[in-house]
């Protein structure tokens, strides 16, 4: 994956269902006797696999209660960091009260969440509370909504991550408008892209090499200083991508997972980029701890 002391996975979930319960009616979710899907497991998964740092998505099933992700933060050391959920009205004190527990931005997830979210007159205040307190704003949403939401991303001068390589749907070829209006937002805006849930995008087995055209071209567009890397554990409904595929999709194994960006970005260098020097400039992150090092329990 990379010969870098430091990896960060920038795309995973915390699911703790034997604590929290789920919120939303949509949303993928665990069972409460899925302990290697819980905090503990994802400690774990990481640390076997030499993943040295991460950051939390908040998963669309606990809509706005974030807490399951803020109490990983609490013990990781400075290991972990997370993007959250945020009603559309929340107000400052919100944003304050995230930032001083290791929150470093918002999901805007169109696809688990709310398609319409960039349809609410509630949305512009939003961004510009985002931008204000220094927020990144993560999207996550179907290729064919880029040309639609980009104009107000731009001008809320946010900083954007464009989720799971854009989302595409693959039938409809590189030239397919969204995907096309993507790579522009690239080559004209300072937003990130995140390499990352191919097994939800492929119709092939790994290392998915009908995606990596995709993220050949955001590679290019963004360029590697703008693109990070996520695993996307623990790879619930792995059958749930942008269009129903006829095969079985097969269990996803972490380290095989990981193994994909080495065939998507064969450099050495760029993927020391995008697995460490990226995130750590994006987010924050430190050398001063590593998950597979600490000692913790829930």
């Amino acid at each position: 994956m990379s010969s870098s002391e430091f990896v960060v996975d920038c795309h995973l979930h915390s699911h703790w269902p034997q604590r929290y319960p789920y919120l939303h009616p949509t949303g993928s979710r665990i069972d409460e006797t899925n302990l290697a899907a819980s905090p503990a497991g994802l400690f774990a998964t990481l640390g076997k696999n030499g993943i040295t740092h991460c950051l939390l998505i908040q998963p669309g099933a606990y809509a706005f209660d974030n807490r399951a992700m803020l109490d990983v933060i609490a013990v990781s050391k400075g290991t972990v960091k997370a993007l959250a959920a945020l009603p559309l009205d929340a107000p400052d004190e919100d944003f304050i009260d995230l930032k001083s527990r290791g929150v470093v931005g918002v999901r805007l997830s169109l696809i688990t969440f709310d398609p319409h979210l960039f349809e609410s007159d509630k949305m512009g205040a939003f961004l510009r509370r985002c931008q204000k307190h220094d927020f990144w704003v993560e999207v996550f949403a179907a290729a064919g909504a880029w040309p639609s939401i980009i104009p107000q991303l731009l001008r809320s001068e946010v900083k954007i991550i464009a989720e799971h390589v854009g989302w595409p749907m693959l039938a409809e070829g590189l030239n397919q408008a969204g995907f096309q209006a993507l790579l522009q937002f690239g080559r004209t805006s300072s937003a990130v892209i995140k390499l990352s849930g191919g097994f939800r995008i492929s119709w092939k087995e790994q290392p998915y090499e009908d995606v990596r055209p995709y993220a050949a071209e955001l590679l290019d567009a963004f360029g590697v200083e703008r693109c990070i890397w996520g695993s996307d554990w623990p790879f619930l409904n792995p059958d749930v991508g942008p269009a129903k595929r006829p095969m079985k999709i097969a269990p996803v194994e972490y380290r095989r997972e990981a193994d994909v960006l080495s065939s998507w970005v064969p450099s050495k260098e760029a993927r020391r980029k995008i697995l460490w020097d990226n995130p750590s400039r994006f987010f924050g992150f430190t050398g001063s701890a590593k998950l597979g090092e600490l000692s913790v329990s829930f």
